[in-house]
């Protein structure tokens, strides 16, 4: 099974999270910037936070996607105020018509660059776990 976890480098949270949810399934996790477009994975984890409303990365990249590429599409958001930047996402998502499961993974990030709770940590591992047994027992 093929796992890329992709992140936005704008981000401050995201690093971290992705470094965590990367190692629980033996992979690396990289900006988006260095995604290779040129080959099919299973589940494709793509984190975000709302810092920057409008991200033309992030967007961008999305749009490049292609669903015969991709065969599972999940979104990790880090927030400060709401989760408006998830919605948005989501439906950046379908209008692309890509795959993407139907659970996501949010959490309140702090101000502070770098400091999460062991709490967020445990939910991405967690989460990325699901993940991958969602897709490997069920897609």
């Amino acid at each position: 099974m093929k796992i890329e976890i992709v992140y936005t480098t704008k981000s401050k949270h995201m690093k971290t999270v992705a470094d965590e949810m990367a190692r629980w399934v033996k992979t690396y996790a990289k900006p988006i910037s260095d995604f290779r477009y040129d080959h099919q994975v299973d589940l494709l984890v793509i984190g975000f936070d709302d810092s920057i409303l409008k991200d033309k990365e992030l967007i961008h990249f999305v749009n490049s996607l292609s669903r015969t590429q991709i065969k599972n599409v999940s979104l990790v958001n880090a927030f400060n105020f709401n989760t408006k930047k998830m919605q948005k996402m989501i439906s950046l998502c379908q209008r692309n018509d890509l795959p993407l499961l139907r659970e996501q993974y949010t959490f309140k990030a702090k101000r502070q660059k770098g400091l999460l709770d062991q709490d967020i940590i445990d939910g991405a591992r967690l989460y990325i776990e699901d993940m991958v047994n969602i897709v490997r027992n069920y897609y």
